[in-house]
């Protein structure tokens, strides 16, 4: 490594890890900031606020690294090209391409980067999240029953609430449990009063569901429903992982048994697969694209270039999840609909470069 690329590299990698961590900041304030009034309202514990907002992390940083890579480049070339240090490379023979690499190999450890923490810890923190979410909602029977809304324990058993009074009384309750091979049980209540950790619906009504004979009521009586024994096997149990919470590896053996049973299908998780590659190669695309862009517009110490390729970076999540809307839709073909951005995004930095030559 020559002193060139030592100094270009020490220019970049300062307002890299700057640009990182604000924008990891930034990214996991908004998660905090989704949760605050519930935070406030209900008295969720610190402990698990924290942890909480640990677990958004490792998904900030995928998608702050990207912007960071870019962020990095663009400031560093911007100084270099206002204090007039390009033109000086350039008179001392180093071609503008030669003074680039150290971007690009910022843009290319960055790509390795984020392809390890996608990889290695997303789908851990994703899934730990949602267990800390269910525990604290059902541990908390504030959070736990919202009027209106369906309430998943994760454990086959489900709650729905007409209403709560300011006594904190549930009202037209509906309990629906399945019970594996087994007809599932239908458990209503006029209202449901709690003592402690346990859930007592008065008067409650127990029904078995058949698709044929339909419901066929077989108690009526007291029920208790232990909150904390429930709240133990949501959070300790695997569940069911969504498409987010899978490792590329579980995504392609997946998708190869839906293929299986169904020729043809499996298209979300083939979208899904190339959507996670294309962001993780964006690093190197946008390092790509910082030198290029930046020195289009760095005249006279400005900062046009750096809010140029912030907007293009907007533009890019922008047109990602379009396109992934249409590649999920069958209009696009998934490899199109995951790549085209980093190909038209790479092939406008390429042309820039030659143009500057």
């Amino acid at each position: 490594m020559t002193i060139l690329d030592r100094y270009i590299i020490g220019e970049t990698l300062r307002p890299f890890f700057v640009a990182l961590a604000a924008f990891v900041t930034l990214l996991t304030g908004h998660m905090l900031f989704r949760v605050v009034e519930v935070i406030v309202e209900h008295g969720v514990p610190l402990p698990s606020v924290l942890r909480f907002v640990a677990l958004q992390v490792p998904g900030a940083a995928v998608m702050a690294l990207p912007m960071a890579t870019l962020m990095g480049g663009c400031l560093a070339v911007n100084r270099l090209a206002s204090d007039q240090e390009v033109t000086a490379m350039r008179a001392g023979g180093a071609s503008l391409t030669r003074a680039m690499l150290p971007i690009w190999l910022l843009g290319v450890v960055a790509t390795l980067a984020t392809f390890a923490i996608n990889e290695g810890l997303v789908p851990y923190t994703r899934t730990e999240a949602e267990r800390l979410v269910r525990e604290m909602v059902l541990r908390r029977q504030a959070l736990a029953f919202e009027p209106g809304q369906f309430t998943d324990t994760g454990e086959g058993i489900h709650f729905y609430v007409g209403d709560r009074d300011d006594a904190g009384q549930l009202r037209d309750v509906l309990i629906f449990q399945r019970q594996g091979a087994d007809s599932p049980l239908l458990i209503t209540a006029e209202r449901a009063i709690f003592q402690g950790d346990h859930l007592y619906p008065v008067n409650a009504r127990t029904y078995y569901v058949d698709r044929e004979q339909g419901a066929t009521m077989v108690a009526s009586g007291s029920v208790d429903i232990d909150l904390r024994q429930v709240a133990r096997a949501a959070a300790s149990a695997p569940g069911s992982y969504g498409i987010s919470e899978m490792s590329l590896s579980e995504l392609v053996d997946k998708r190869a048994q839906v293929r299986g049973e169904v020729p043809g299908a499996g298209r979300s998780y083939t979208v899904e697969i190339h959507s996670r590659l294309a962001l993780v190669a964006s690093c190197l695309v946008f390092a790509i694209l910082a030198g290029p862009i930046t020195l289009r517009f760095a005249r006279g110490q400005s900062l046009v270039g750096v809010m140029a390729t912030l907007i293009i970076a907007f533009g890019y999540f922008l047109v990602m999840l379009w396109l992934r809307t249409i590649g999920e839709a069958g209009t696009a073909p998934p490899v199109v609909a995951a790549w085209a951005q980093n190909v038209v995004l790479a092939g406008i930095g390429i042309f820039g470069l030659w143009r500057m030559r």
